[in-house]
């Protein structure tokens, strides 16, 4: 011990002891600490907290503080629990009553506190210091690692099931935000401004004529007839819309490039019809969204090469979204198309109907995915189309109903560069009467 550190402690002791003051008498103080001072010899090894130390003042009890050690409370939580008692002069120093590795064990099976005489044990017990106390959740940490071993996938399993329920703690982030605009086969309700570049493929297009939804009649305005008559189409779309507005008003532009592949006729490709449509928000509340929407699509696609349907189309309907919760948003539609300036007697209105659910699987300040979930409807009114023989067959309430399954990738730069979407989805159709009988999507919109 230095002789710094020794003349301290003298100084410390005599002022606990006597109460005497320094100043007065301090020579004298300072022989008396000097006979309280241990003499510590240099080859004990005994750890410093077993030493037992003279009592100050032999007749005099003393108050021991023991420290911390784990414990439960009354609901079954862990707590530390230090304690203060008074000990007798003669009595041995106090440890922490978990020393032992019986004791320990016997703290693990229990959830309630584990009560020791008078909380201490005595120096005899322990002839050499314990181990050093560890938490439960280091002891349950040494067989996890085996866990290691497992398979990949399992490990990746795990990992991703923790992201997500990390993510559903956080607080609510870009995919709350982008809910609404997550759905891929029906408008949004929410007008907003963005540009968006889709590529869509649909195959089997039966009666490509009927209704003059997608070609005008065969061998009039639309494709020449041919026999066998064309029964079964394959399109490729590339579309660019814009859309500009504010809260409650937008207008999109779109236009799109079509590529057709059908069975009798050659191939072909070139522009096809625009579109324009536009939004206008009647009830925005907290919980409930109503908006009416109208779309226009204008003959610019050539009708005799069945890159449009030859005439001018609308589309007025309306759009509502219910927010069920933060992370759940459903969505439903209800339109109907009409032709104008179509074949009277065989062009026929349409009308559309659809449902959908969006919900924020995985959510962050910067990053999202939203799986969405979609049936549209279709029932054509009071409308003809060309049969395999040529001959004109009257529709009037034929039904079609199809699945659209999708995902949502939300990716915020946080920057001057918005916001970027990609989406991807498809559908199928679920009825004996289609227009298509499946039809792939992808979508990238950009949002500023």
């Amino acid at each position: 011990m230095s002789s710094r550190r020794k003349r301290s402690l003298r100084l410390a002791l005599f002022t606990l002891v006597t109460g005497f003051s320094l100043v007065a008498r301090p020579q004298q103080a300072l022989a008396q600490a000097d006979d309280l001072i241990p003499t510590i010899d240099a080859a004990d090894t005994t750890p410093s907290w077993l030493r037992s130390t003279p009592g100050i003042g032999s007749d005099r009890p003393r108050l021991v503080f023991q420290p911390a050690v784990p414990s439960h409370d009354a609901s079954g939580l862990p707590i530390l629990h230090p304690q203060v008692q008074v000990a007798e002069a003669d009595d041995n120093f106090v440890v922490p009553s978990l020393s032992s590795d019986s004791e320990i064990e016997l703290y693990k099976q229990t959830s309630a506190p584990v009560e020791f005489e008078d909380g201490r044990v005595d120096l005899e017990l322990l002839s050499e210091a314990p181990e050093s106390w560890a938490s439960d959740s280091i002891h349950d940490a040494a067989p996890s690692l085996t866990k290691q071993r497992r398979t990949p996938f399992r490990n990746a399993f795990d990992r991703l099931r923790t992201k997500l329920a990390i993510a559903r703690c956080r607080d609510f982030g870009v995919g709350v935000e982008r809910l609404p605009f997550a759905m891929h086969e029906m408008d949004s309700a929410r007008p907003s401004n963005n540009v968006r570049f889709r590529f869509e493929a649909g195959y089997n297009w039966e009666y490509p004529d009927r209704a003059e939804f997608f070609w005008s009649r065969m061998g009039s305005k639309g494709p020449p007839l041919t026999y066998p008559v064309e029964s079964s189409v394959d399109y490729q779309d590339l579309r660019v819309a814009i859309e500009l507005g504010g809260a409650k008003f937008s207008a999109t532009t779109e236009l799109p490039l079509r590529f057709i592949n059908p069975t009798e006729l050659s191939n072909t490709g070139s522009l096809g019809d625009m579109a324009l449509t536009t939004k206008t928000v009647m009830l925005d509340g907290e919980s409930l969204l109503l908006t009416q929407v109208f779309r226009t699509q204008l003959a610019t696609g050539t009708a005799k090469s069945g890159r449009g349907n030859g005439h001018v189309s609308m589309e007025p309907g309306f759009v509502a979204a219910y927010r069920y919760s933060k992370r759940t948003l459903l969505q439903s539609e209800l339109k109907l198309w009409f032709p104008v300036g179509g074949e009277p007697s065989f062009s026929g209105p349409v009308l559309r109907y659809g449902f959908g659910v969006g919900h924020v699987l995985y959510d962050s300040d910067t990053f999202s995915v939203i799986p969405t979930f979609e049936m549209v409807g279709w029932s054509v009114l009071n409308a003809q189309k060309t049969g395999s023989l040529g001959q004109a067959i009257t529709v009037d309430g034929e039904n079609i109903i199809n699945l659209f399954p999708g995902i949502r990738i939300v990716r915020d730069s946080g920057g001057e560069y918005g916001l970027f979407e990609l989406g991807i989805g498809g559908g199928t159709t679920v009825t004996t009467s289609h227009w298509y009988e499946n039809m792939i999507r992808m979508d990238l919109r950009w949002s500023f």
